[in-house]
């Protein structure tokens, strides 16, 4: 799948230009479920922003949007160690979109940031594991751990790894 690089232009408010570590990811949901709301009605949205407010990438049914270089820092949280160590990814729950197919989409680009970043299992959270806050909700009340094992399929959707083996490697997040 093709990542459509759009950033948000250099000096803006809510693009720092500090270093982002990526030793993690961090997942979310827009919250919009307006008609519309897909990847590219972000990505214009976030250019817009005159607020500490970013992320790294919007992910839908049929699209994927960088805003802003991975090794940049965003401003996804109000946790100033997640803003700076981990890439922020937002998955559209717009209504008129296909949201298995959202989930789909944002685990491919997941398993290819934790690739090319060498980023391990235990370092995916949710925006939830920093801040407590209710996000991303649907995949919350889906059960985050469901979501978590798509981290572990081939882009075929083919399982590499069972859910004895993460708990082997110490990998907490799985439960059943």
């Amino acid at each position: 799948m093709e990542i459509i690089q759009d950033f948000i232009k250099t000096g803006r408010i809510n693009r720092p230009g500090a270093r982002n570590s990526c030793t993690g990811i961090t997942v979310h949901e827009t919250a919009n479920k307006n008609k519309g709301a897909d990847a590219l009605a972000h990505a214009k949205y976030i250019k817009t922003l005159n607020e500490r407010t970013s992320w790294h990438y919007t992910v839908d049914d049929k699209s994927i949007y960088q805003h802003l270089p991975d090794e940049e820092k965003s401003y996804h949280t109000s946790n100033a160690h997640a803003n700076e160590s981990s890439i922020a990814i937002e998955l559209c729950v717009n209504s008129d979109g296909d949201f298995e197919k959202t989930k789909e989409n944002a685990a491919y680009l997941i398993r290819t940031l934790m690739k090319k970043h060498n980023i391990s299992p235990e370092n995916i959270y949710t925006h939830h594991d920093w801040t407590g806050k209710n996000c991303p909700a649907t995949i919350l009340s889906e059960g985050a751990d469901k979501f978590l094992l798509r981290f572990y399929e081939s882009d075929e959707g083919e399982k590499t790894i069972s859910i004895s083996e993460l708990r082997k490697m110490g990998y907490t997040k799985i439960a059943i």
